[in-house]
């Protein structure tokens, strides 16, 4: 990505550190200490960002490992970013704690602005326009559907066809991406960010058995759902992600939460914050996770069933039973601690096949004797 004009290596140091510094200040750690130092000369001369596949002269890359660092100084750019423990003879290099988080503030220099632009007066449909209130500096895209008892924030984007029910609040400085479905009763927070095809709001999935025997027939009978969805400040949910309202209450999902694409949060269900969900996490009605718990791809909860805080559960999981709060690694299922569950897989794949001999030559075996031979002989070296 060309940069225009180009700029002086110390001028991005410093652009990047004012930056990342707002960004933790707004998140409310403003005294949180994020340094972008420069190493060798300032003055480098930077023409565009390129990552270490594909490096060009005068460019600025970061590598976060020396295979990717012998890369960079190997090639013709001009300067690279490093993390602390890491420094180059070779070429100037600006260090920091996040060397990718520098680098992705540097690409914003050059993105394109955004290409939302005002409905036309008829491109909205409010369902009662004096029943909604609108902050400074909203946009709302063409063919979007406004309920009654609304409120956006200031400087809003609402992207075209976006589905917004009665009683919605939407705080301050959100972006709600097109195609996304905000049900009744749902309320985000202040600089939340939902992407395409989220349905946020709908009915929870909830049903009672009632059998007749004598028709061969099991009727599930839907409950109602009269909750809400709260969504807390900073979030952000990927595409294709359905959050459930709750029955009564609400569900929760916690301010700074990252939610990936195509997760499933169901009705009832808590989410701490500062939590990360991968792509294709399912959590059942009523669950609940502390805080910064981090879900890998994949990865589910029962209902019921709660998670505490700092809780790594590795792709694939399930967890089953409550998980205690602590920095421990779950994996599994039924969720155990990693190095247990892993360290029996291994094993199971050494000795399963052992197994699976011995039980064939005792089957095969007409005595104990003739059984023990076997066991105990010696294979032939010359065999294939």
């Amino acid at each position: 990505m060309k940069l225009a004009p180009p700029r002086r290596l110390d001028e991005l140091a410093e652009y990047a550190g004012r930056e990342i510094q707002a960004r933790l200040a707004e998140l409310g750690s403003p005294d949180l200490d994020f340094r972008v130092e420069v190493f060798g000369d300032g003055g480098t001369r930077i023409e565009s960002i390129a990552s270490v596949d594909s490096l060009e002269p005068g460019c600025l890359a970061f590598a976060t490992s020396r295979a990717y660092l012998d890369r960079v100084e190997a090639s013709e750019a001009a300067a690279v970013i490093l993390p602390p423990s890491m420094t180059s003879a070779a070429k100037a290099y600006l260090q920091a704690p996040a060397p990718r988080l520098v680098f992705s503030i540097i690409l914003e220099l050059g993105l394109a602005l955004p290409s939302l632009v005002p409905a036309r007066a008829e491109g909205v449909r409010f369902k009662d326009r004096d029943r909604v209130e609108l902050g400074c500096d909203v946009i709302i895209g063409d063919w979007c559907y406004v309920g009654a008892d609304v409120k956006i924030g200031d400087g809003c984007r609402i992207y075209p066809q976006v589905f917004i029910d009665d009683r919605v609040t939407i705080g301050e400085g959100c972006v709600v991406y097109p195609r996304v479905t905000l049900f009744r009763n749902t309320t985000l927070g202040r600089k939340v960010i939902i992407h395409s095809g989220v349905v946020i709001g709908d009915e929870g999935f909830g049903f009672n058995q009632i059998p007749d025997p004598g028709r061969g027939r099991l009727h599930h009978l839907k409950n109602e759902h009269i909750g809400g969805v709260i969504v807390g400040d900073h979030a952000e949910i990927g595409s294709q992600v359905c959050i459930d309202r709750g029955m009564i209450g609400n569900t929760i999902i916690g301010a700074g939460t990252k939610i990936d694409n195509h997760v499933q949060i169901g009705h009832n269900a808590r989410l701490g914050r500062d939590c990360i969900l991968a792509g294709q996490v399912g959590m059942a009605g009523s669950s609940s996770l502390g805080d910064r718990v981090l879900f890998l791809g994949g990865a589910g909860i029962v209902n019921n069933v709660s998670v505490g805080d700092d809780a790594f559960v590795s792709a694939r999981t399930t967890v089953t039973s409550d998980l205690p709060a602590g920095a421990i690694r779950w994996a599994g299922t039924p969720a155990q601690e990693a190095d247990r569950e892993w360290k029996l897989i291994a094993l199971a794949r050494r000795e399963l096949p052992r197994l699976r001999d011995l039980f064939r030559s005792l089957k095969k075996a007409d005595s104990f004797d003739e059984f023990k031979s076997k066991l105990f002989e010696k294979p032939d070296k010359g065999a294939p």
